[in-house]
């Protein structure tokens, strides 16, 4: 059974709210071989929607492949991991874990999988010696183009937390991957990252070697009255209601954050359950939004701490909290530009809609530090 309002983790298609007009357009984007980059902070449903966006383009027929960069290490686990994951269109899945060369050579070395990919040339995966990591790379890059052309199939790549190559290889791996990539005819690349900041610089600074490589598209927010819509309709599938304030109150305290949105609404549905009650009061979200207050507790107290690391950040954030101008505090303009990037940087703050206006990503944090700091 499916769960009721997911959070923390990739919800279906059945709870990705009102990004229908936005998955049609990544899907024909990508189709076309166009390379997009999904830029935006973690926990807003970048992931939901890219796995949705993959599940159309494999009903479609393209071939398709995803690597979480967060979790790799070195450029040869890179080449490695993404390797497994194209040939795995081949192949089928492989459930243990393949981090290094002579672990995939293993996989590979089996007999069905040889017959599988049998035609692709894959000699240093079968070799006895010990390639260059950035051999590795290459081959895998080099496969997925390779793979596609003998199948007569369009691939797409999904390479998440995109920022992470900085840390992996530097530049000397950001020039190398785009003089592989961009000599693909078959492979279009689904780019996604939490920093949106650095994204920018990878793809929009001139001096950067993937400049101009892929369109950036931002998530957009999900409107008020499909976030009703949502809520109204998952109750209704298990003989709940909710009265018109207490949604309103939902909303106006998680401020359509979707993490926040869904544990809210997961934690008053749990509620109900539990009391047996058939519709949901305001008394009920507000128990519910203290609820995940204290499920958050912990992670915005490691949140705090790393932003109390860069000076003045924390009075600046304060500042935009309290709903004041971070350029009246006692700083110097420069130090408060300086908090601001970084804030922006690791997403706590964007930029609001008027000139000089910042506002809180994910408003609970905003009231945690009120009501912490």
């Amino acid at each position: 059974m499916a769960a009721v309002f997911p959070f923390g983790k990739p919800a279906g298609p059945e709870d990705i709210v009102d990004r229908e007009e936005f998955i049609a357009e990544l899907v024909e984007r990508l189709s076309d071989g166009h390379s997009v980059i999904l830029a935006g902070p973690r926990r807003i449903g970048k992931s939901s929607v890219a796995g949705e966006v993959l599940r159309r383009l494999r009903e479609r027929g393209a071939y398709t492949a995803q690597l979480d960069l967060f979790h790799v290490t070195s450029t040869e686990e890179f080449g490695v991991k993404l390797l497994r994951a194209v040939l795995e269109n081949r192949t089928g899945p492989y459930h243990h874990a393949v981090r290094a060369l002579r672990g995939l050579r293993e996989w590979l070395s089996r007999a069905e999988l040889k017959a599988k990919v049998h035609d692709l040339e894959l000699g240093l995966t079968f070799s006895t010696g010990s390639p260059d990591p950035e051999e590795v790379l290459e081959t895998a890059v080099n496969t997925a183009e390779q793979l596609a052309t003998r199948d007569g199939r369009q691939m797409v790549v999904l390479l998440d937390e995109f920022q992470e190559v900085d840390r992996i290889g530097g530049e000397p791996l950001l020039k190398r991957l785009r003089a592989l990539f961009q000599q693909q005819s078959r492979v279009a690349y689904l780019f996604l990252g939490s920093q949106t900041t650095l994204l920018r610089t990878i793809f929009g600074d001139r001096r950067q070697a993937f400049y101009r490589f892929a369109t950036l598209l931002q998530l957009p927010p999900v409107p008020e009255h499909a976030w009703e819509e949502y809520i109204r309709r998952r109750l209704a599938d298990h003989d709940l209601t909710i009265s018109g304030p207490a949604l309103d109150t939902l909303l106006s305290k998680t401020g359509g954050h979707p993490y926040c949105v869904m544990a809210v609404a997961y934690n008053a549905y749990l509620s109900a359950k539990l009391e047996g009650v058939r519709e949901i009061t305001s008394d009920m979200v507000h128990f519910a939004y203290e609820q995940t207050m204290d499920h958050l507790d912990e992670f915005y107290t490691v949140q705090w701490a790393e932003i109390r690391r860069i000076q003045h950040a924390d009075a600046v954030l304060r500042a935009v909290v309290e709903g004041g101008q971070p350029y009246a505090l006692p700083l110097y303009p420069s130090a408060v530009s300086k908090a601001l990037r970084y804030l922006m940087r690791i997403s706590i703050l964007h930029k609001g809609t008027q000139r000089g206006q910042y506002e809180l990503v994910e408003p609970m944090f905003g009231d945690w530090v009120r009501r912490h700091t």
